[in-house]
């Protein structure tokens, strides 16, 4: 699959994490997302000692098949990525593996033929807080921080207002939360603001106005 077709409200993937742990001390750490073969998921990448990302070709270990390919959402379609093993990420016939995925940033990850086990490891961000520019429109976005935090939790950014909405993919489809202002968020009229977004999970988000979303240190 090399093009993927984007709307607001149908993102027509199916996908399974089948794990995520994070485990840390001081400023370096781990995680681990296990991804069913043929399945693909939206992979955060949270550790880095670079203060603008992680590079491809440092972002991952003990990942992935040659078959894994990784999706960048670029504002209008994907950058595509293959893996070549110890070749590396290719970009079509480029070599790939200094392109950044930048703080704050998701990615979609695709497993091949075999369950896929992405690892992450590297510096745990030390920023009291990070501010993640997003475009306005939608944009695959995810926390800097190893941490869960709640929906309520963002609700101090400039970026979120009335117009704001989420969605966080479940597995098979999407789970829309809207935020009304000092009301908070909302799944249809259920109040959502404790909802949790879990370590290494992104989510999209969309917004008229574009912004900074402000991520606080929770350790």
């Amino acid at each position: 699959m090399k093009k993927l077709v984007l709307t607001a409200a149908v993102m027509g993937f199916a996908a399974s994490m089948a794990s995520a742990q994070v485990y840390s001390q001081n400023i370096v750490g781990y995680s681990k997302s296990t991804i069913g073969a043929g399945q693909i998921d939206i992979v955060s990448l949270q550790f880095s000692g670079d203060e603008d990302g992680v590079a491809l070709g440092q972002a991952f270990s003990g990942l992935v098949s040659d078959e894994s390919v990784l999706y960048q959402y670029n504002g209008a379609g994907y950058n595509v990525y293959d893996y070549y093993g110890e070749n590396g990420w290719y970009k079509g016939s480029d070599l790939a593996d200094d392109v950044v995925i930048g703080k704050g940033e998701a990615v979609w990850l695709k497993g091949g033929s075999q369950e896929v086990k992405a690892v992450q490891a590297g510096e745990v961000p030390s920023e009291d807080s990070i501010e993640v520019t997003v475009d306005s429109g939608i944009a695959l976005v995810a926390s800097p921080y190893p941490v869960e935090i709640s929906l309520g939790e963002l609700a101090g950014s400039a970026l979120v207002s009335d117009d704001t909405v989420l969605y966080i993919f479940n597995g098979a489809n999407y789970d829309v939360y809207d935020y009304y202002g000092e009301n908070g968020w909302y799944k249809g009229s259920d109040l959502a603001d404790d909802v949790k977004i879990s370590v290494g999970q992104g989510f999209w988000l969309k917004s008229t106005q574009g912004g900074y979303l402000t991520f606080n240190k929770q350790f």
